[in-house]
């Protein structure tokens, strides 16, 4: 039986991680795309691309890349964004795919952590998302707090996902994340309950039991 996918998805700062996490927390499998960026990042030939598109500043003293370094690049310029979406897209992809085929084996559904949901094409079908919203002024504030950048390098990270709001509008359900915590976790939870309340197969029910007992 195919497992069931969830994706949750979002503007950054939205408070995609809260709320994924809230939803893998009645058995799921967790899979943190941000996580799985950074080891695309480490593939010999996304490294290359990125040192041949940006310079080896993006280099840190260890000669990995510096994903600091890189996003004061490419969040100045949707060109250069764009640039580095297209250098990582094909390694991210097959790590991503990789993954939920491996994690499937025992999850009684998967999900997906990722700010991009809508703009990659995958093998395996996302069977219900879920975007996060919150103001432009809180998510300054996390951007700062969270990543220790200035003001105006907040609003250009803010700036440069302007042209994903499409996909992000084609969610079937939404989480307004700047109330309380309590608040934003009861609603991601009933959103979770109501998906996984629809008909399940005997195959279903039966890994969600095995899932209960290993605690997965």
């Amino acid at each position: 039986m195919r497992v069931p996918v969830i994706g949750v998805t979002g503007p950054i700062a939205s408070g995609k991680t809260t709320v994924a996490k809230t939803i893998a927390a009645a058995g799921g499998v967790l899979i943190d795309c941000d996580a799985l960026g950074k080891r695309a990042l480490e593939a010999p030939e996304v490294r290359k691309g990125i040192v041949a598109a940006f310079g080896a500043g993006v280099l840190g003293s260890g000669g990995a890349v510096s994903r600091r370094r890189l996003a004061r690049i490419v969040f100045a310029s949707d060109r250069d964004l764009e640039r580095l979406n297209r250098i990582v897209r094909t390694s991210l992809k097959r790590i991503i795919t990789d993954e939920v085929l491996k994690r499937r084996v025992r999850a009684p559904y998967i999900v997906l952590d990722a700010v991009l949901l809508f703009q990659y094409k995958f093998r395996f079908k996302v069977d219900y998302a879920v975007v996060t919203r919150a103001s432009r002024r809180m998510r300054l504030a996390r951007i700062m707090r969270r990543d220790g950048v200035s003001r105006s390098e907040a609003a250009a990270r803010i700036e440069r996902q302007r042209k994903l709001e499409s996909g992000w509008a084609m969610a079937d359900a939404s989480i307004a994340t700047d109330g309380p915590l309590a608040r934003v976790r009861s609603e991601a939870g009933r959103i979770r309950d109501r998906f996984l309340a629809r008909p399940m197969t005997a195959e279903r029910k039966a890994r969600c039991r095995r899932s209960s007992r290993t605690g997965r």
